[in-house]
């Protein structure tokens, strides 16, 4: 038997891509999909929903949890994040969480929830990514203050929020890494006479265009040479993989918050 699942936001577009990727794992086993009280799919088979779902296809539809799992991903919305984190923690299963746009109180319920059960709560699954975030922090300390830094980033024309979560991410390690401010040293775009770039300054770039899934760049000048280093999301599955492969890791750990760092090197 692999670790249980149950997929939070089933119905969606990303809870049926996480459906029928878990579904193709030997690991794991889909064992609830969850949706909101009152939702039309409630009752119905996923398969039905989503015919890449083989494994797991009777399954269905169900606006609780009613059987155990080991871990819960969830990819909704903050208030039916919020429920769901209750939900988990009452009954002892391991959370993924890939909502975004939660304020400050419904992050707070998200940590309540980490004393109970682990939890991980990220804006991005790509393991590629979570690398990339590693890796620039550990470039810029390396190179030092005579490069400078940009960093641009590329998503589809409906995204609403910019920069993304992922870009800011590596801002964050880059100024982890390198004793710099976040408040103080991000400069977002530029117009107009802005003068001379400071040694600490790093500058952020969103690109809103067609339907482009996700490109990060950090880049890194000095006088002499440039250092690039890139992640391009070729299909959104890719976000579903990862967050499969951290509930497979999570299920069974001790409570706390965890990150996909630990994933990949915990």
């Amino acid at each position: 038997m692999g670790v249980k699942i149950a997929i939070n936001g089933a119905g969606g577009r990303m809870g049926r891509r996480l459906m029928a990727l878990c579904s193709a794992d030997a690991g794991l086993d889909l064992a609830a999909a969850l949706e909101y009280d009152g939702c039309p799919l409630n009752g119905r088979a996923v398969s039905e929903i989503e015919p890449e779902v083989k494994n797991g296809g009777e399954v269905k539809f169900t606006p609780g949890l009613e059987c155990a799992v080991d871990a819960m991903i969830d990819f909704s919305t903050p208030e039916g994040t919020v429920a769901r984190v209750k939900e988990a923690a009452e009954k002892g299963v391991a959370l993924v969480i890939g909502t975004t746009g939660m304020d400050k109180e419904q992050l707070a319920a998200v940590a309540e929830a980490a004393k109970k059960v682990p939890v991980i709560h990220a804006a991005n699954y790509s393991l590629g990514v979570n690398l990339l975030v590693k890796v620039a922090g550990e470039v810029a300390k390396a190179l030092g203050e005579d490069f400078d830094i940009e960093i641009t980033e590329a998503h589809h024309n409906k995204k609403v929020d910019a920069p993304s979560g992922t870009a800011l991410a590596i801002a964050q390690s880059i100024c982890d890494s390198t004793n710099r401010d976040m408040d103080k040293d991000l400069v977002h775009g530029r117009s107009g006479r802005p003068g001379a770039r400071t040694k600490k300054e790093i500058g952020m770039h969103a690109i809103r265009m067609g339907s482009v899934v996700g490109d990060h760049t950090a880049h890194f000048g000095s006088e002499f040479e440039i250092v690039e280093l890139s992640h391009r999301a070729q299909t959104r599955d890719v976000f579903a993989a990862g967050a499969l492969r951290a509930a497979g890791w999570l299920a069974g750990k001790e409570p706390g918050m965890y990150s996909m760092q630990d994933v990949l090197f915990g």
